[in-house]
């Protein structure tokens, strides 16, 4: 259901653009920002943005056995199916101290900051070893009631084509 929303937004370059101006507003220091795929939120316009405002370095997650490396982004590239970038993409030699911010993907995200990932709990193994200010990325169709698994951590925030969402 949720991915068929997505998947039939007709506006979805607009919207993911108004989603990453009001994301821009938020962020600073080291900022990790997921790579889009299929019919997430598209994050490019978001990366770009970031890779030229002052007091941010970007990042970009590395995913491997269910485990996110924060690897600070060289440029982009095309993502596979994980969401993970060419290994030239990514500077392995720099290895942040904290992230400040994640900007994370999800299906769906309930009233009280709890998403709906893709089921293999990378983002909250993330989340439970760092302290990050948690920023869900989402069109605003994506907001639904659900209760949370005793493993799920909440987010902080969710962006919206129409607002910001502090939970």
């Amino acid at each position: 259901m949720l991915k068929r929303y997505r998947n039939e937004l007709s506006d979805k370059p607009l919207l993911s653009r108004a989603i990453a101006d009001r994301a821009l507003q938020l962020v600073g220091g080291n900022v990790m920002v997921y790579m889009s795929i299929g019919s997430e939120v598209d994050t490019a316009y978001l990366l770009d943005k970031l890779a030229v405002k002052n007091g941010v370095t970007v990042f970009a997650p590395y995913t491997q056995d269910g485990i996110i490396t924060p690897r600070r982004l060289l440029s982009r590239g095309v993502a596979d199916k994980t969401g993970n970038l060419p290994r030239e993409c990514y500077d392995n030699s720099y290895i942040p101290s904290k992230i400040d911010f994640c900007i994370t993907p999800l299906l769906g995200f309930n009233e009280r900051g709890y998403r709906i990932g893709y089921g293999k709990g990378c983002y909250d193994r993330f989340f439970a070893e760092h302290s990050t200010f948690k920023i869900g990325l989402a069109f605003s169709g994506q907001a639904i009631k659900f209760q949370p698994e005793c493993t799920d951590i909440p987010l902080d925030c969710c962006v919206t084509d129409k607002n910001v969402i502090y939970f």
